[in-house]
């Protein structure tokens, strides 16, 4: 893959959380099925929270006059508890090319 479609469009865990680490922002969905940018503000890497897996915590804003939200990150093939979880998750499909799905807040 050639280096500038792997900067924009990671696959897996590690190369999505280096790219963001880099960058200090995320392509994420919105309601409207389009794709915003998140400014992040902080960013954890975590394996989980209360037992319940969560490789990422972040926070973040869409724009500098927008409140900074916090909400979690999981990489995985199959979608998580969404339930479960207190806060608004972001699932991320770690083998194929995504932004992933909501549950809980989209911006």
């Amino acid at each position: 893959m050639p280096a500038q479609a792997e900067h924009y469009n990671p696959i897996g865990k590690v190369d999505t959380l280096d790219t963001w680490h880099k960058r200090m922002r995320m392509p994420v969905p919105t309601k409207a099925g389009n794709i915003v940018d998140v400014r992040i503000v902080a960013l954890y890497e975590t394996t989980n929270v209360n037992g319940l897996p969560l490789d990422a915590l972040v926070e973040g804003r869409v724009t500098k006059d927008k409140p900074v939200v916090q909400f979690g990150v999981v990489f995985s093939p199959q979608p998580p508890d969404w339930d479960a979880y207190g806060i608004p998750i972001l699932w991320i499909d770690d083998s194929r090319i995504n932004v992933g799905r909501w549950k809980g807040m989209v911006p």
